[in-house]
């Protein structure tokens, strides 16, 4: 795959928005909570292609999502810690779902099912990542929504959280004081969506580029002209939203309101 963490982005003042598989019971499939943790903990900084499992390289799409889904069914109904939980749910997003849709062109209109094939909007973007991984959402309605209220209705009775500044370098310290490690879904005023993924001091930006068409990428929040181009931001967490999670493991439905 492609190089990740790239330098890129301008403004561009757009809306962007716009079967779950068989489980499998194959004893080889099955990755305990510990061994996921050390896995995620030592590669989650890295660029996608790096992050990306070993033993998923050379694998389809399909199979990948039935063994996340495999692996999920088994948390169900015992008492996983919570961080335990947040880091398998980081690491089947991030390492195993994200990485097939890297360099999926963008289009407004554009809202594929299936990475490399089609062309895909930010909000599909969000929407379908989250619906592969597990997450029991209608993937159309998320994506169709104003960042402000997607942001909404992923908070699922967590803060909302808005960033305005008036300069790059203050929206990025104040991200970074207030953000928890993990996912979040990021809304870029009234026009843009995607992933921000924090990891101590270092921020990303996740999403499909509109720039040029390019599509999905990751790279640096100090390095991204879309979001200097920006003032105002709604944040959620997703990764560490212990209700999401819960939507995860149990596969009920995280209902999506206007």
């Amino acid at each position: 795959m492609a190089r990740l963490i790239a330098t890129l982005f301008v403004l561009l003042n757009l809306q962007c928005t716009g079967q779950h598989p068989k489980s499998i019971s194959n004893e080889s499939d099955k990755v305990s909570v510990q061994a996921e943790d050390t896995l995620a903990k030592t590669t989650i900084t890295k660029s996608l292609q790096e992050l990306k499992l070993k033993k998923d390289q050379g694998k389809s799409y399909t199979l990948v999502l039935r063994k996340i889904k495999a692996q999920k069914n088994e948390f169900r109904g015992k008492n996983i810690a919570p961080d335990s939980l947040a880091t398998v749910f980081t690491n089947a997003l991030l390492n195993r779902v994200l990485p097939f849709w890297e360099g999926t062109e963008w289009s407004f209109e554009g809202y594929t099912a299936v990475p490399k094939k089609g062309k895909i909007a930010c909000g599909y973007f969000v929407s379908t990542t989250l619906r592969d991984v597990g997450i029991n959402l209608n993937r159309y309605r998320l994506a169709q929504l104003s960042p402000i209220d997607e942001a909404k209705n992923l908070a699922l009775q967590k803060e909302v959280i808005t960033v305005t500044e008036n300069s790059v370098e203050k929206s990025i310290a104040s991200i970074n004081d207030t953000l928890k490690n993990g996912i979040h879904f990021i809304g870029f005023d009234t026009s843009h969506v995607g992933y921000l993924l924090k990891q101590n001091e270092q921020s990303y930006i996740i999403h499909s580029n509109y720039i040029n068409s390019e599509g999905v990428i990751i790279e640096k929040i100090e390095e991204s002209p879309v979001f200097s181009s920006y003032d105002r931001f709604y944040l959620v967490e997703i990764s560490t939203n212990g209700r999401i999670l819960q939507h995860w493991v149990n596969g009920t439905e995280l209902v999506i309101s206007n």
